[in-house]
C-alpha cells in the first residue's frame, strides 16, 4: 500500500528524530534540528483543508476580479483601457482538484491583480479612479487575512 503525503511527512519526521537528533552534539546543532522538526508540523497544519481553502479563495479572488473589471468599464481616464489590454487573460477554473491545477488558477488570477496594480492603488487618492475604492480596500483585506494565514511563527521572530 502507497503512504499518502502526510504518512510520508511524518515518517520523515520520525526518521530524522529517531536517527540523526542522537548524533548532533552541539546546542546549535540541536536548536537546528528542532527548528526542522517544528516546520515538518507547520507544513502539516493545513495540509487537509488545502483544496478547499485553494477553491474558497480562487472564488474569493475571481468575484474580485468581476467587480474590478465593472468599476473599470464606469471609468472615464486615459490608461484605464491600456491596462485592462495588459492584464493576462484569466486562467480557466481549475479543471481537476489537484493542489498543482488549483495553485496554477490561483497565481493567475493573483497575476492579473499584479497587472491590475498601478491602476487599483492610486483609486484610494484620485476621485477619477473612485468606482475602484471598494475593490481596493476588498483586495487589501483579503491580502491581509491571506499574509495572516502564512505566518510560520518560528520564521517571524
Amino acid at each position: 500500500m502507497r503512504p499518502t503525503p502526510e504518512e510520508l511527512f511524518k515518517a520523515i519526521q520520525t526518521g530524522i528524530g529517531a536517527f540523526f537528533a542522537p548524533e548532533l552534539q552541539t546546542l546549535y546543532a540541536q536548536s537546528q534540528m528542532a527548528v526542522g522538526m517544528t516546520l515538518f508540523g507547520i507544513a502539516l497544519r493545513d495540509y487537509d483543508s488545502a483544496v478547499p481553502d485553494l477553491v474558497e479563495a480562487n472564488a474569493q479572488l475571481r468575484a474580485m476580479l468581476a467587480d474590478a473589471t465593472a468599476a473599470l468599464a464606469q471609468i472615464e481616464r486615459d490608461g484605464v483601457r491600456a491596462e485592462l489590454a495588459s492584464m493576462p487573460a484569466l486562467p480557466d477554473p481549475a479543471a481537476s482538484m489537484r493542489l498543482s491545477a488549483l495553485r496554477a488558477e490561483h497565481d493567475g488570477l493573483r497575476a492579473a491583480f499584479c497587472a491590475l496594480a498601478p491602476i487599483i492603488e492610486p483609486a484610494a487618492d484620485e476621485p477619477a479612479l473612485a468606482p475602484l475604492r471598494p475593490v481596493r480596500a476588498a483586495l487589501i483585506d483579503w491580502l491581509s487575512a491571506d499574509s495572516k494565514k502564512r505566518v510560520v511563527p518560528i520564521l517571524n521572530n
